[in-house]
């Protein structure tokens, strides 16, 4: 079994796989295969497209016949509104067909950018990902690499003459958010997959994706009050605790992952510490999938602001996306603040100013517009240094500072927050706003005018 043939049928369903093109050969040489396989199935009965480029047909180069085999396969998935997986195996292009095929490739480019946000794309990394093929590949929605993979643009000797050691690999590009799951082996990478396409919408116009989990809705969780971090916060909001997550080495601050709540699958976005320029990056890109295909997305926050000390000079634009991710967004955004919650990473990570339809707050939460101790230092400077200690005055404003300005009741008072909730009925209130939210998904009510007063 060729390796492409094997890729398919650990992909689909058994039984389900239909080729499509199996005769397209280079030029009219019945000898050149095109270097593909291309088709349609079902995985767990929904139907999804695919594509496998075969390593040993020259090293999986792309050349015309390939890019129009598969740009075909596109164009049935668009119109079916079903999921694309692209199985990338592929050195390069076939130098020898010359400045043609650079043209196919952006014909092939173009067509992966028209499918970007109507149906997910997800790309399987397998034996080696390079040049043009790895951009193609970043294009898609999510990238699944084997850990024994090669992805890159730059030849890894080039870059290692450069000084990075690590080029190359499948772990350097996870390091750096260009894939978003390494797996272990090929068979793994494929099941992986499998089980994303299946909990993910079809298409952008079907709304609400569902997802088998046997959960109780109202589940409580009361453990929520002694979470360490945003992960473990999330795993108790998820059903059956799981979630997956996506780009897990790039940005450890932020968590990006896709999981089910009441069974519907949700997009969970992490705040657990200092907001830098690469957690806005990675969230901003996640918000911007979620949006394409109305996946509920649910903000869970425990930070101290900005990151002010990585001095930064990309942070500026970075927060501008982040911001326009957030107030550009339609689908359903619930937030929830676990611990605390100052100044631009209060704003910045789904407030209601930025169009969070429902945000909640942990009983201990604190949300303040500086940190308590910066606030205490700009208000009460003075006072401080006047003391006879200055530092048991610093505790006691702290102290009160906390118990009376912080506290999440007050941010309710002025309309910032919606409400503060207890720890056990935290998932069944996420749950109930999401199901609440079903109907934004739709868009605005078609309306002609409001009824003439009598």
């Amino acid at each position: 079994m060729s390796n492409t043939n094997k890729s398919i049928s650990l992909l689909f369903d058994e039984g389900t796989f239909v080729e499509t093109g199996a005769y397209i050969t280079v030029g009219n040489d019945d000898s050149k295969k095109s270097g593909a396989t291309c088709g349609y199935g079902a995985i767990n009965g929904a139907l999804v497209f695919a594509f496998a480029q075969d390593f040993s047909v020259e090293k999986g180069a792309l050349g015309r016949a390939q890019a129009e085999k598969i740009c075909a396969l596109y164009d049935m998935a668009l119109k079916n509104g079903a999921p694309v997986i692209g199985v990338f195996s592929s050195a390069g292009v076939r130098v020898k067909e010359g400045s043609a095929v650079l043209g196919a490739y952006g014909k092939l480019l173009a067509k992966i950018n028209a499918a970007s946000g109507v149906i997910p794309q997800i790309a399987v990394v397998d034996e080696v990902c390079s040049g043009l093929s790895a951009t193609a590949a970043s294009m898609f929605d999510i990238v699944i690499a084997d850990s024994a993979s090669k992805f890159y643009i730059t030849p890894p000797g080039v870059a290692k003459v450069n000084g990075v050691s690590e080029a190359g690999s499948a772990a350097y590009a996870f390091e750096n958010g260009n894939i978003d799951i390494v797996c272990e082996g090929k068979e793994d990478s494929l099941a992986k997959a499998r089980d994303i396409v299946s909990v993910l919408p079809q298409n952008s116009a079907q709304g609400y994706a569902y997802a088998e989990a046997d959960d109780d809705a109202c589940r409580v969780t009361a453990e929520l009050e002694n979470a360490k971090d945003v992960r473990e916060a999330a795993a108790i909001i998820a059903d059956n605790g799981h979630y997956t997550e996506l780009k897990a080495d790039f940005a450890p601050n932020a968590l990006t992952a896709i999981a089910s709540l009441g069974q519907i699958t949700v997009g969970i976005c992490g705040l657990g510490g200092a907001l830098g320029a690469p957690e806005a990056k990675k969230i901003s890109s996640f918000i911007s999938f979620c949006d394409n295909f109305s996946m509920p997305v649910i903000t869970v926050l425990d930070s101290c602001g900005a990151d002010h000390e990585s001095g930064d000079e990309i942070l500026p634009g970075e927060f501008a996306k982040l911001a326009s991710a957030y107030a550009g967004a339609n689908c359903p955004k619930i937030t929830y603040i676990l611990g605390k919650a100052y100044g631009a990473a209060f704003t910045l990570v789904g407030s209601k100013a930025l169009g969070a339809d429902m945000v909640y707050a942990a009983p201990k939460a604190e949300i303040s517009v500086l940190s308590p101790e910066a606030s205490v230092q700009f208000m009460f400077a003075d006072e401080i240094k006047a003391a006879d200690d200055s530092a048991a005055k610093r505790a006691e404003l702290l102290k009160k500072w906390k118990s009376e300005e912080a506290l999440p009741e007050k941010a309710a008072a002025n309309g910032s927050i919606d409400d503060v909730v207890a720890y056990a009925e935290t998932r069944a209130r996420i749950i109930s706003a999401v199901e609440m939210l079903f109907a934004k998904i739709s868009g605005n009510p078609a309306k002609k005018h409001s009824k003439l007063p009598f």
